[in-house]
Order: C-alpha cells, then structure tokens, then sequence
C-alpha cells in the first residue's frame, strides 16, 4: 500500500509537513463506495480551539480496494461520538481478527490495511494498492 501521508500518534496525519488532528478538528462526512474506489470525507469542526486556517474538508481516496470490513457503532450513549475519530492506524492484514488495536508506524507495511477506529465503535478496515489524501481550504 502507498500513502501520500503519515501517521501521527494515531490520532492525526502529516501532509506535506502539515499535522492534521482528524480527532480533534475534524468529523466524519460520508464513506462512498464506487466499484473498488472507497472515499472517506472528513469536514472541520465547529470547535472554538479550531485554528482559523484549518482545511475544510478532508478526502482518503482508496484505489484499488481489495478488503473491506465496515462495522457500525453504537449511537445509545453518546450519538454525538458517531463522527469523531478515535484513531487510524496501519495494521497488518493476517490480524483480521484484531480491529481495535494499533501499530506504532507512520507508513503501511506491503501486507498492512488501514483501520479507521471512532468513539462509539465504529470501524472501517481497508486493503487497497493506494490511499491519495485531498484537502481543501
């Protein structure tokens, strides 16, 4: 797998020198899946700590999608945790069984998915050949 980003202490991404806290400054849009391209849309936070000149929205385009496993969470408690993220992290794919752990590196092994992790449990697990992150101001 290849990434025009990395993983930062699984909670944010570096784009061209630039952290990007997913956690923080950003909620979940929309996933959209469109033959084996999976879009995961991100947008800006309301936050008052949010920096001004933060990015607008956030895509991972997913090409070449050979794996996925989308499981949903659990809005009873606290709905509002359906869209923050609680972490995103490489890990390899001969752990399927294992979607709540994390790897400490910034860029995926050859055999790695990608694991999408938010606070009310709910999870997205990929495999694919490339993952392109768009921003927009």
């Amino acid at each position: 797998m290849e990434t025009n980003f990395k993983i930062e202490e699984n909670y944010a991404v570096r784009l061209n020198g630039i952290h990007i806290d997913l956690h923080n400054n950003f909620e979940f849009k929309e996933i959209v899946e469109l033959d084996n391209i999976v879009r995961i849309e991100f947008i800006k936070s309301n936050g008052n700590w949010i920096h001004r000149n933060e990015f607008n929205k956030l895509t991972f385009i997913h090409e070449n999608v050979n794996f996925k496993n989308l499981i949903d969470g659990d809005n009873s408690k606290f709905p509002e945790d359906e869209n923050t993220l609680s972490g995103i992290t490489f890990f390899s794919k001969s752990m399927r069984e294992i979607n709540d752990g994390f790897m400490e590196h910034s860029k995926p092994n050859e055999n790695d998915d990608v694991i999408y992790l938010f606070e009310n449990g709910k999870m997205f697990r990929l495999n694919c050949e490339r993952i392109k992150l768009i921003t927009e101001k």
